[in-house]
């Protein structure tokens, strides 16, 4: 039998308030999952996710990839040095998943050690804190300034990962980040979960649409 952290996950989320459950983490000796980004270009990218700094928001994004949600998606937001950003099934900053988490991060009060430095893979999100969906930014580079503002919630692992990361920043973009050259696509996300189900606790999307999710 599969083991479940569906409603165990919510149910552990509202009893902790996101950030108080003292010092033992209920998903304490629960493997962290391993996340696949596989490239139209035959690269991969492999990402640890940290289940104890971000529980709600892996859960978010492995159910978004096991359901196939990412797949055929594009990188559609490059900043050189800094990220880039993809998880918009329209391609353009405006798309989403049908429902919106709560953020992961210290400025909305929920304790989050991850650092924004290369490699970190984080959610994206309109000015308000909990509008994180389904987009999620990659950093190039090391920005701590965005520590405490953003849900980081995984890293990449391997060399083959940065070098990979580092051809999709690569790519020529307009003023305002859009690639104006070819770029790899994202032909599906795989998820190592050894065994475990995840379920996130959403919540409904805001009456109102503001701006395009993105990492100032």
């Amino acid at each position: 039998m599969r083991k479940r952290i569906a409603l165990l996950l919510a149910l552990a989320l509202l009893a902790c308030g996101l950030a108080g459950c003292g010092r033992r983490s209920p998903y304490e000796g629960i493997p962290n999952p391993v996340a696949t980004i596989e490239l139209s270009n035959g690269s991969s990218m492999r990402f640890e996710l940290f289940l104890q700094d971000a529980p709600n928001t892996v859960a978010n994004f492995v159910e978004l990839a096991k359901s196939g949600f990412y797949d055929d998606t594009s990188f559609f937001r490059i900043v050189p040095g800094v990220l880039v950003q993809g998880g918009d099934p329209r391609g353009n900053g405006t798309g989403r998943a049908d429902h919106v988490i709560q953020g992961e991060f210290s400025e909305n009060g929920i304790e989050n050690a991850i650092s924004h430095t290369r490699g970190t893979i984080s959610m994206s999100r309109q000015s308000d804190y909990d509008t994180a969906s389904s987009q999620f930014f990659i950093m190039q580079g090391s920005y701590p300034e965005y520590n405490g503002k953003y849900a980081a919630f995984g890293r990449a692992t391997d060399a083959e990962s940065l070098a990979a990361l580092d051809a999709i920043a690569a790519t020529g973009v307009d003023g305002n980040y859009a690639p104006v050259g070819a770029v790899p696509r994202i032909v599906t996300i795989t998820v190592e979960t050894y065994g475990y189900n995840y379920e996130a606790a959403k919540r409904e999307l805001p009456k109102t649409t503001k701006k395009p999710e993105e990492a100032e």
